[in-house]
């Protein structure tokens, strides 16, 4: 009896906790095809609990028509699998109301032959809170429209630093890659890409991520502004979010505030040029009057600003004369604007000199203002004076400047013409000063002028006229001189006068003179054609060994000439197509075959033909044409190898020889890399033939754009070796693969023993640095013997082959190749 009053408590309670949950329990019975409900399971379907008979079409029936398919194929499907299911619906009650209803339900299986006999589960009206979910959803949307529609990114990150909201303002404030921005993504992983591009600030970007995490960490409102790369400037201001006195996170908003702050800093550099401008500056209302003055006009006017506040601008500038008070007036008038030089005087009585600029201001709302700017130039009339004399002078040496020669020059011509006097004009320039000024630097360089000027001035005749032309050059204007022994006299003169050593700042100094002499009427009858003619003559001293002079003559002119229309027609040999390449096979010396070409410039034009290399490749580099020549030798000969691969020749080097002009550009690496992509020449064919004197020019940059260039796969030659000079301590450093013997060595090897023990002990060192050796302009078989017998890797001459056109090549290395099969 007392088990029997348990169970129906027991039953009772379990029934009193399905009517507050709102959840009825169910049973089906496969076998009889019919449906128990409990109590609650009517009431959840609206009826009294018996008054209908259940059955599983009833419950379909009832079900929304939208759903109804969809639980009878997961029902279906649960029995199919014997598996659990659950499933949400809506349900159509008889008054018509529409709820939303939970199954949960379990299949249970006959033991004997394994089939779905019942199913039994419970079923939940879950109306409210789907009405909640609905709401929720609502208000999400709304957020996310808010955020959306918000000019400034903003974040919403949890208390634990993940990510909850967000806008795309927020990510395209930081430049978020999209796919790393998603709900619960950590701020630190996010805070670390700006801090990867140095937007945090400098330092490392990991400490960085945590120092801010770290301020963040204390839930405190604060703000700061950050300079993007692009220029913009950010305002990031973080709010902490607190719900029910608990922390939750905090939001954070990134407001592009660059306008607001170019505005304010154009407003502050106004403030800063009205204070500190040199120049004084007063506004005035239309009539002139004074509304506020900057502290220079008060320097300058010798009046303090609130003395000046509400009086006439006219009366404090004291302006001279009714007329040009007038002429002001009248240009405000109909120009807005009048500016020009008068007289002024000071608080103290004192007259000075000033630029007065007057502008009237017209505003939109038709009230208009003055704008005064005057200018102090009692100093700089005082200085033009001074100028005028700097402007015929030099002002270091304090000697004439060429405008002064220039003008005596024209003065001296015409009475040399008149009384038939010969004239003559120096040209000097001094040898290794360049040294001296970039060694000791430009104050002794400077203190060295002004010696020499002073023992040129020292050598000459008072009538005589020592100018410096600027940097190391002088002219020396010899009028009435008896002729050409008298203009050798003072030039060598000269010449002993800079042999004594000058002592500067301790330092013992040489340096000498080249002297070019042109004379009168001989060389010339007017002042361009005396100065270019004594310049040319200077030029030919240099080149004749410095520390000489030389008369100019005609044929340095003609040389001259012949060499500048030779620049001229280089400049358009590379659009006009007048270059090609021809290229001069390599051999192997054990094999035979060849193992490279090596390309060579050759220029041919219409007018002149065939122009030897020895006349315009030393211009080209003189002028510094030579890197755009040599750029499209590199790329010609790149793409000539790669067609004559394409043809059917075996794979073989091409070298590309390569100035120290070209070295020094900046894109030289890049240069050569476009050059084989867009030939598609593999990088190992090309090789780079430097030459000994281009390396040693800046060994440890040559060393750095050596070793990026092996690291392309290049190969490097150093061409020439032997007839520059080498540090060994360098040599072994640079990442090369051959040494190329020059011509002039191998040329007497028979008969030469310095040359045969320079060229045995190039291929000895060599090889002791793992390096293969070339030797060039081989034209015997005595002297391939020799070389060969010494160790000698690889050929080249014309006892093997001249260098051949691109056809003529093509042809002599397939004949070669079908030869060696």
């Amino acid at each position: 009896m007392v088990q029997k009053s348990f169970k129906e408590r027991h039953l009772a309670l379990l029934q009193e906790a399905q009517r507050i949950a709102r959840i009825g329990s169910w049973e089906r019975d496969l076998r009889s095809n019919t449906l128990w409900w409990s109590d609650e399971c009517y009431r959840l379907f609206g009826h009294e609990p018996g008054a209908i008979q259940p059955s599983y079409n009833l419950f379909l029936q009832t079900i929304h028509p939208e759903d109804r398919a969809m639980v009878h194929e997961i029902n279906a499907a649960s029995l199919a699998r014997h598996e659990p299911h659950q499933v949400d619906f809506r349900v159509i009650l008889p008054s018509g109301e529409v709820r939303y209803f939970h199954n949960q339900g379990q299949v249970f299986l006959d033991e004997h032959s394994g089939k779905p006999i019942r199913t039994s589960g419970t079923t939940q009206d879950i109306t409210e809170r789907k009405q909640t979910e609905a709401r929720f959803r609502r208000q999400a949307a709304y957020l996310e429209a808010i955020l959306a529609s918000l000019p400034q990114g903003v974040s919403v990150f949890d208390e634990e630093f993940r990510l909850r909201y967000w806008n795309q303002g927020f990510v395209d404030a930081l430049k978020l890659p999209p796919e790393l921005v998603f709900e619960g993504a950590a701020h630190g992983d996010l805070t670390l890409i700006p801090a990867r591009r140095g937007e945090l600030g400098p330092g490392d970007p990991v400490t960085l991520v945590q120092q801010r995490q770290a301020q963040i960490a204390r839930f405190e409102p604060h703000r700061r502004e950050r300079r993007r790369a692009s220029g913009r400037t950010q305002l990031l201001e973080v709010h902490p979010l607190h719900l029910e006195n608990s922390v939750a996170g905090f939001i954070t908003t990134y407001t592009d505030i660059t306008d607001r702050k170019q505005t304010e800093e154009r407003l502050l550099l106004a403030d800063k040029v009205f204070a500190n401008s040199p120049v004084g500056i007063l506004i005035a209302d239309e009539a002139g009057n004074i509304l506020s003055a900057n502290p220079a006009f008060a320097t300058i006017t010798g009046y303090l600003a609130e003395e000046m506040l509400g009086y006439p601008c006219d009366s404090l500038l004291h302006l001279c004369g009714h007329d040009k008070q007038l002429e002001i007036d009248q240009a405000l008038a109909e120009h807005g604007r009048w500016a020009g030089e008068v007289p002024g005087q000071r608080k103290n009585g004192l007259n000075y000199a000033m630029w007065l600029d007057i502008t009237r201001i017209q505003e939109a709302s038709g009230a208009g203002h003055q704008l005064w700017i005057l200018s102090d130039i009692t100093e700089r009339k005082r200085a033009e004076a001074r100028i005028n004399h700097l402007a015929h002078h030099d002002p270091l040496t304090g000697l004439p400047n060429r405008l002064s020669l220039l003008a005596r020059l024209e003065q001296a011509l015409p009475e040399a013409r008149r009384y038939q006097w010969n004239l003559a004009l120096c040209f000097i320039d001094l040898d290794r000063f360049k040294v001296i000024n970039d060694t000791l630097g430009h104050q002794v360089g400077d203190q060295l002028l002004m010696e020499v000027a002073g023992r040129l001035a020292a050598t000459v005749r008072e009538s005589d006229t020592v100018a410096r032309l600027g940097g190391d050059e002088f002219v020396i204007l010899l009028p009435d001189v008896g002729g050409a022994p008298d203009a050798a006299l003072v030039a060598g003169k000269i010449i002993e006068a800079l042999a004594q050593p000058i002592w500067v700042e301790g330092h013992e100094l040489h340096t000498s003179p080249s002297i070019g002499i042109s004379l009168y009427p001989a060389d010339g009858a007017d002042v361009e054609t005396i100065m270019r003619n004594a310049d040319t003559a200077m030029y030919h001293a240099k080149a004749a060994g410095r520390n000489t002079y030389q008369f100019y003559a005609e044929e340095m002119n003609r040389t001259a000439t012949e060499r500048l229309t030779l620049e001229r027609k280089l400049r358009q040999a590379v659009a006009k197509g007048e270059f090609s390449l021809h290229f001069q096979p390599q051999f192997s010396v054990r094999g035979g075959q060849p193992t490279g070409v090596e390309a060579l410039l050759r220029w041919t034009t219409e007018e002149d033909g065939p122009i030897s290399p020895v006349r315009f490749i030393p211009i080209a580099e003189e002028t510094g044409l030579v890197v755009g020549i040599g750029a499209w030798v590199l790329r010609e000969a790149c793409r000539q190898m790669q067609a004559w691969l394409e043809a059917g020749l075996a794979p073989i080097r091409v070298a590309v020889n390569l100035s120290a002009r070209q070295l020094q550009q900046r894109d030289f690496i890049e240069t050569v890399a476009s050059a084989l992509a867009d030939s598609g020449l593999p990088a190992e064919l090309l090789e780079l033939e430097i030459t000994e004197s281009a390396v040693m020019e800046q060994p440890r940059e040559a060393i750095r754009l050596l070793t990026e260039l092996r690291r392309m796969g290049v190969t490097l030659a150093i061409d020439d070796f032997g007839t520059g000079y080498s540090s060994l301590a360098y040599l072994k450093l640079f990442p090369i693969d051959h040494l190329k013997i020059d011509r002039s060595f191998v040329a007497d090897i028979e008969h030469d023993l310095n040359d045969r023990a320079i060229a045995f002990g190039t291929i000895a060192l060599a090889h002791s640095l793992g390096l293969n050796v070339i030797a060039e302009g081989v034209e015997t078989e005595d002297q391939l013997e020799l070389l060969s017998c010494n160790g000698c890797d690889e050929i080249q001459g014309y006892l093997f082959s001249r260098p051949l056109a691109s056809a003529a090549a093509l042809e002599f290395l397939l004949d070669r190749q079908r030869q060696a099969l």
